[in-house]
């Protein structure tokens, strides 16, 4: 079993911005040039509504924040729409007339529900700046995903090929004033990045003892995609990383017990360890991810040589 070697946390919010007051969840990375990167995330206020900052940094000394922005990148949405209480941005992916982003937004329902849809946001100017590419969901609940459809993460294999797995709300249990979601993984396709058809496809299923499956990060591998996902078990009660192999895509099999990564003795991530972002630089493969309290106080970093990952032996 391939050990992720744990860098420590390398970014919290100093919430000194009436925007950014804590969390800093599900971190997403764009590669900009050499060792240069920017890391989206999603940031609370003091409402515990949601909005996309980001950082740069030197992916070879991570420690050191070269850049934070000062203003949202992915603001809420107007009043009334599928966004207007929060927006998580879970993906981004280069395309030759700008970025895509595309994003989680929910808004609040009554007896601390809420409901949430997936959007679509483009850049024109680097991703300094994201603006919606619709004011409505580019998918959205169905028969399909009755409850939630959220957390999408797409990967663009040809120019007319684009495959996302996104979180599909499957129910809502009830138990006095206790609400307990289940939600696994699904898959849609597109042949432009903006009009989605889902699959009807799970992905990654539920096993038994678990409730809750959230962002899928996969890479493309020789023989197919690796994959790394945060679960919840009945154990537990607390996120954990898993990871499995798929190669078409499609139907994913777990392997989580050899994921190589778990949660600290003391510390920021000792709890629990939640929404990994993994991705290639040179010669290891990195995996942005959060800690206790779904990353109230930030991110932290990993990383694993790349033959361990390419040789199917981690």
């Amino acid at each position: 079993m391939g050990l992720w070697e744990k860098l420590g946390l390398i970014y919290s919010p100093k919430g000194t911005l009436d925007w950014s007051v804590s969390h800093a969840t599900v971190p997403t990375a764009l590669h900009l040039k050499d060792d240069l990167y920017r890391v989206y995330f999603s940031t609370r206020n003091k409402i515990n509504h949601n909005q996309v900052g980001s950082i740069e940094l030197d992916i070879s000394n991570p420690d050191i924040t070269l850049r934070e922005a000062q203003e949202p990148c992915l603001r809420t949405g107007p009043t009334g729409h599928f966004d207007c209480d929060g927006v998580y941005g879970t993906s981004v992916v280069t395309t030759k007339e700008g970025l895509l982003m595309y994003y989680a937004g929910w808004n609040a329902g009554q007896r601390g529900l809420f409901y949430s849809n997936i959007g679509l946001a483009k850049s024109l100017d680097g991703g300094l700046t994201f603006q919606r590419v619709s004011s409505a969901p580019i998918l959205g609940r169905d028969e399909i995903d009755p409850w939630m459809c959220a957390a999408p993460f797409v990967l663009r294999e040809k120019p007319n090929d684009w495959l996302m797995w996104y979180i599909s709300g499957l129910k809502i249990e009830t138990s006095g004033s206790e609400i307990e979601s289940r939600y696994h993984i699904k898959t849609a396709r597109s042949k432009d990045g903006y009009a989605w058809i889902k699959t009807g496809q799970t992905a990654i299923e539920l096993e038994d003892n678990e409730t809750n499956i959230a962002r899928v990060s996969a890479v493309k591998v020789s023989q197919g995609y690796k994959f790394w996902y945060p679960y919840v078990s009945n154990a537990v009660k607390a996120y954990r990383i898993g990871h499995g192999f798929s190669e078409d895509g499609e139907t994913v099999t777990r392997n989580d017990s050899s994921v190589g990564i778990t949660t600290s003795k003391s510390g920021w991530d000792s709890e629990a360890i939640t929404y990994p972002h993994v991705f290639l630089h040179k010669e290891y493969y990195y995996m942005l991810y959060n800690g206790n309290e779904y990353g109230r106080d930030g991110f932290g970093l990993a990383r694993c040589p790349r033959s361990c990952i390419e040789d199917h032996s981690c």
